[in-house]
């Protein structure tokens, strides 16, 4: 019997050494903070100098808008200076013709967020995310989807398509041109004109694509006659868009306005409301296999 238990104490003893020490508290400790983004400044020059009425800058993501801190009128050198970094500014010139030619920003909208997430996982040495391949069959889904998609507005024009693996932004034109309540301001005019510059975002989701819901951002937007809306005239270009790194470094632009307006980055005067383009398309992996 002395013999048993002895050894029945014997197997007790690892038993409470390993509940002992189990039982020590864990150290917890935050991930040390990203630092910062650096502040900046644009630089560039847009010729020929003589066909700029005015020039500003804005950050979409934002909406606000920062004016210049030197321009030479003769060069078309400008500069922005102190602006916050880790940013994306779109730069805008209003033309000395009544032309409105603007930088589009077509990076996702959390992009800065994406950005940040990857720097968290190469900082603790995790495997960086695979976004999937974007390809033109997934171009013509999101086609398809805004042509079927139905509101209030009755006409859509896709001007851009920026893909990013399993995230594409697309910039569209939005237009109301049958009758609705209050549209008519008389019996003798003809309906006013509701028309919108959208950048909508999209999601591949299950296989399919999704617009993500409460995250367009309106660019433009405006309710006229028929008359004043045909004296619109706007362009975009991702050439007019510039990024201030989190280091506070950004390349300098080189920029030269055309002659005329092209229909398919925007919407020039005196146009048909029923006008038909072809969209930009970017970040197709060439590499992929459509489906």
């Amino acid at each position: 019997m002395k013999s048993d238990r002895f050894h029945f104490v014997l197997l007790l003893v690892p038993v409470v050494s390993c509940i002992s020490v189990a039982a020590e508290p864990v150290k917890l400790q935050d991930d040390p903070p990203l630092p910062a983004p650096k502040s900046g400044a644009l630089r560039g020059c847009i010729t020929p100098p003589g066909k700029i009425r005015s020039l500003h800058a804005v950050c979409r993501a934002t909406g606000k808008r920062h004016e210049p801190s030197s321009f030479d009128a003769k060069t078309g050198q400008f500069t922005f200076a102190d602006l916050p970094g880790g940013a994306v500014y779109d730069v805008c010139i209003t033309a000395a013709d009544g032309r409105e030619i603007e930088g589009i920003d077509l990076s996702f909208v959390d992009e800065r967020l994406e950005r940040l997430a990857d720097a968290r996982r190469k900082q603790l040495e995790l495997p960086a995310r695979q976004p999937g391949r974007f390809t033109n069959t997934d171009v013509q889904a999101i086609l398809k989807f805004i042509a079927d998609w139905r509101d209030f507005m009755d006409a859509r024009r896709v001007l851009y398509v920026q893909g990013r693996g399993d995230r594409a932004t697309v910039l569209v034109e939005l237009m109301r041109l049958r009758e609705f309540h209050d549209s008519k301001r008389s019996q003798e005019t003809k309906p006013d004109i509701l028309w919108r510059m959208e950048l909508w975002y999209f999601a591949r989701r299950g296989g399919g694509w999704e617009r993500l819901p409460n995250v367009e951002r309106v660019l433009r937007r405006a309710r006229t006659s028929p008359d004043e809306w045909k004296k619109i005239s706007v362009e975009y270009t991702p050439r007019l868009s510039m990024a201030i790194d989190d280091d506070g470094r950004s390349d300098p632009l080189t920029y030269a306005i055309s002659d005329k307006p092209d229909p398919t980055k925007g919407r020039p005067a005196e146009t048909s409301p029923k006008l038909q383009t072809q969209p930009h398309v970017s970040g197709i992996d060439k590499t992929a296999t459509a489906k």
